[in-house]
Parts: structure tokens; sequence; C-alpha cells
């Protein structure tokens, strides 16, 4: 009995041992300048699912952007918004004012707060409260409170990517995960 306990105990210390480490994955940089131009397909080659496109016609320089997820790790489905420029120049120049008013802790998510107005109610996420009395949905929860869902955002060649995550740190691992693959 005792050696089987012993045999259980190493294989689960083992398994674990093999499973995926976030701290094994390269962390990116805020902004990584590239000479790629990547479009919406070089997203979907690497997993990215859209669920919905928005009108960037108040969003100065950008081609596109989309809201929507890409399965990162063990973790599940994480929201990502993607803006796509012409190129790297320009997403630093037209663009990084809009991504820091989107993403981290002082992330605007009041429409009229915001510079650029498209896709605010994908930028928060509520946090929070119970469900009430009747442990029903339909609304916000009893006592929650809308948050800022980005932490925090890269600009990766002519792409600005707003990352989910609690934390800066928790949304640059999501950021460096989704990147894998984009330049194969």
């Amino acid at each position: 009995m005792k050696k089987l306990v012993l045999i259980s105990i190493l294989f689960l210390v083992f398994s674990i041992s093999c499973g995926v480490d976030n701290s094994e994955i390269e962390k990116i940089d805020k902004i990584t300048p590239l000479d790629t131009i990547f479009n919406y397909d070089s997203l979907t080659k690497i997993g990215f699912k859209k669920s919905k496109s928005y009108d960037v016609k108040n969003l100065p320089q950008a081609n596109s952007a989309y809201f929507g997820w890409k399965e990162i790790d063990t973790e599940g489905p994480k929201d990502f918004e993607i803006r796509i420029y012409k190129t790297h120049k320009d997403a630093i120049s037209y663009g990084t004012s809009f991504a820091e008013e989107g993403a981290g802790e002082k992330a605007i998510i009041r429409k009229g707060d915001a510079n650029w107005k498209e896709g605010i109610k994908d930028r928060r996420i509520m946090v929070g409260g119970s469900t009430g009395a009747s442990g029903k949905g339909g609304g916000a929860p009893t006592g929650s409170k809308s948050t800022n869902k980005y932490g925090d955002y890269i600009i990766y060649g002519n792409l600005i990517i707003l990352c989910e995550g609690r934390t800066t740190e928790q949304a640059m691992e999501r950021c460096s995960q989704f990147v894998i693959g984009l330049e194969k």
C-alpha cells in the first residue's frame, strides 16, 4: 500500500512539473518594432476569433479594429482588442494615446469620457457583488461595479493589442502568448 501511495505522489509531482508554465513564455516588450505588416488574416492564422469589427473613422490612421478572443494555454479564451495600422510608425504616432485610454489602471471606461467611443462597452467588465435574493441573473449583480477589462496593451509592429488581465503583469503575459506564431 505504501508503494502505491509513493508511486501516486511521484506521478503527480512529475505530471505537474511537465505542465505548461507561463514563466517559460518569453515576455514581450511593450513596443516591438517590426518591418512585417500584419493584417486580419495574420490574426486568424494564430487562432484569433473575431466577435466584432469596429468602425475606425474616429480612430486616426487606423485601417481596422476588432474585438475578439483567443485561447490562451490552460486559461481558456481571453478577450483582446486589436487595432491595425498601416505601419509601426503610424501605430506609435497615432495609436498610443488611444491605447493608453483603453487599457491599464487609468483606462477610460465611460463613453462620455472617451476620445474613441467605439467598443467602450467591450473594454469594461463587471466585478464583485452578488446575484441578489432571487438568485436570478438579468442585469448587473447587486453591489457590482464596472472596471477595465484590459490590464495593458502592446504595440507589435503595425498592431496595437489590448489584452485582458486584472493586472499589468497578467495582461502582458497574455499579450506575449497572443503574438506567438505571428512572425512565422
